[in-house]
C-alpha cells in the first residue's frame, strides 16, 4: 500500500538520507531550508509498506517553486514520482500560482514531459549554477485542446 502525505518534523532524517542515497553522499544540506519547508507544509513523501521510499519539495514563494523530487532506485519508473508531483502541484495550484517551474535534471525530462511541462525558452530561463533544463507548466495547460 502505498500513500503521499506532507512531511512531518521526524521525516527529515530519512529525507535527508535518501536525498544522500540518491544525489551524492556528501551534498550540501542547507538545515534551515529543509525546517522551513516542513514548516509550510511544502515538503511531501512517498511511503510504501509504510517506509518513506521518497518525497518532493515545494516553495510556492520561489521563482523555481519545484525544488526536489528523488525515489529510491528501487522505487523509480512505479508511479510514485507522479504521485509525489501532483501533490506537489496541488500545493501550488492552492496556494494561487498559475504557473510552475522546475530546473530538471537532464535525465528527469523526460517524466516531466509526459507529466505536462515543457521547456522554457532560453530567454525567459533563470540563471542556474549546475547542469540543468528548466520547465514549467501552467494550471490550465493541461485543459487545452491538442
Amino acid at each position: 500500500m502505498s500513500e503521499i502525505r506532507i512531511a512531518q518534523p521526524e521525516d527529515k532524517e530519512t529525507v535527508q538520507r535518501i536525498y544522500h542515497a540518491v544525489v551524492e553522499p556528501h551534498a550540501d544540506q542547507d538545515e534551515a531550508r529543509w525546517d522551513g519547508l516542513i514548516r509550510q507544509g511544502g515538503l511531501v513523501v512517498a511511503l510504501a509498506e509504510g517506509r518513506i521510499v521518497g518525497f518532493g519539495g515545494i516553495d510556492v514563494h520561489a521563482a523555481e517553486q519545484l525544488k526536489w523530487l528523488y525515489l529510491l532506485p528501487e522505487y523509480q519508473r512505479a508511479g510514485f514520482g507522479s504521485q509525489i508531483l501532483q501533490r506537489l502541484e496541488s500545493i501550488g495550484w492552492e496556494a494561487g500560482l498559475d504557473s510552475l517551474r522546475v530546473h530538471s535534471a537532464p535525465g528527469a525530462v523526460s517524466f516531466y514531459r509526459r507529466n505536462g511541462y515543457r521547456l522554457v525558452e532560453t530567454a525567459a530561463q533563470l540563471a542556474h549554477d549546475h547542469e540543468g533544463v528548466e520547465m514549467m507548466k501552467e494550471r490550465y495547460e493541461d485543459l487545452t485542446p491538442k
